[in-house]
């Protein structure tokens, strides 16, 4: 996935947005408060999207307060509470998880081409 920034007038750091006629789909995107539970440091991120792989959902993030915004995959759990909420990959699944999403994002691209030579 790539960090389009041109065009987009949301405003928004770290826009996501697919500008199109449709227009900045980031204003819908949910804005969340990650805390890091060693450190304390609070982390703010935009879903931007979601996909299962292996029986287990994922979350996508991107973070908005840096200048350079990165691209973060969670998993999606239960918690003690019976409440859903997001884990850090371990290293071992991390490679597999981002080749996977990678994967994906390639045959959305290839299905969106597909879509635009039949429209021509």
């Amino acid at each position: 996935m790539t960090h389009k920034d041109k065009d987009c007038d949301c405003g928004h750091e770290g826009c996501e947005a697919n500008n199109t006629e449709e227009g900045c789909s980031c204003e819908d995107q949910a804005i969340i408060t990650m805390v890091d539970a060693e450190s304390g440091e609070e982390y703010q991120f935009a879903v931007v999207d979601d996909f299962e792989f292996k029986n287990q959902a994922y979350c996508v993030l991107l973070t908005v307060d840096e200048e350079e915004p990165e691209l973060v995959i969670t998993k999606v759990v239960q918690l003690d509470d019976g409440e859903e909420g997001l884990m850090s990959l371990d290293e071992e699944e991390s490679d597999e998880i981002y080749a996977e999403y990678d994967r994906l994002c390639e045959e959305a691209e290839i299905e969106d081409e597909d879509e635009a030579d039949e429209e021509e």
